[in-house]
């Protein structure tokens, strides 16, 4: 099993993405922000639509063209919503889930991509969090995608710091939810890999793209990584991260 998160950026580059996620690695989910509708990624896919939910982004009142979506392979799920945070936000329940590593009779996913326009990020992301605490009960709960704060700890001897805000998320995460950081658990010694590479500044390694996942998960996680190199780099300024599980 496979949970994949990606930020395609405005939609997404000749809309590539979502067929080449789904070429080299069959992902069991794929959480995706930025996106345009999957219809448009995979339009010779016939049951696209069955197995995802996707909103567009609703800024300053207008339906942007790109938004947040989930895809769940072979499962037909039901959308969950998220007030105030349409198109940035999208849930997914799907019952009896084969692929759960706990055979929970309830499994919820969630596509986050933090906005602007609500202070800053963390106050966002926190506000996101209170809305999905409604969820976490009665069921394995994945929250994915991009904060645009940083999802992991870094080490002391990084050159560049995690805010005591960024921490605090991270933290909520852990212990209000019971989930653990893909990456951080399954790379306990690495330097946070970057996730981002701003225009400005693409040396920098930002690391704000994430999986979370119950922590009875844990013995079923086998690795995570960032995706990147030449084929992917010009596709988005966001790599994809690939948790993979037995």
């Amino acid at each position: 099993m496979k949970i994949i998160t990606y930020n395609l950026r405005f939609g997404g580059k000749s809309r590539v993405q979502w067929g080449k996620i789904m070429e080299r690695y069959s992902p069991s989910v794929l959480l995706v922000q930025e996106s345009y509708p999957p219809s448009e990624h995979l339009p010779n896919v016939d049951n696209v639509w069955s197995n995802s939910i996707w909103a567009p982004a609703v800024k300053s009142e207008k339906k942007l063209n790109w938004g947040s979506g989930v895809f769940l392979s072979g499962s037909s799920p039901t959308q969950l919503t998220i007030p105030d945070f349409d198109g940035w936000v999208v849930g997914a329940e799907v019952s009896n889930w084969p692929q759960s590593p706990t055979n929970s009779s309830v499994t919820r996913f969630f596509s986050v991509h933090a906005p602007s326009g609500f202070g800053s990020y963390q106050t966002a992301v926190n506000r996101i969090l209170d809305f999905l605490l409604e969820y976490r009960n009665a069921c394995d709960l994945v929250i994915g995608g991009d904060f645009n704060l940083t999802v992991s700890k870094r080490h002391k001897d990084e050159k560049k710091t995690t805010s005591n805000a960024d921490l605090k998320i991270q933290a909520r995460l852990r212990d209000e939810f019971g989930l653990i950081n893909c990456w951080q658990y399954a790379n306990p010694d690495r330097p946070l890999s970057q996730t981002l590479r701003w225009v400005s500044d693409k040396d920098v390694p930002y690391h704000c793209d994430g999986i979370f996942v119950p922590k009875e998960w844990a013995e079923s996680l086998e690795s995570c990584q960032v995706i990147s190199g030449e084929s992917w780099d010009g596709l988005s300024d966001h790599n994809p991260v690939v948790a993979s599980f037995s």
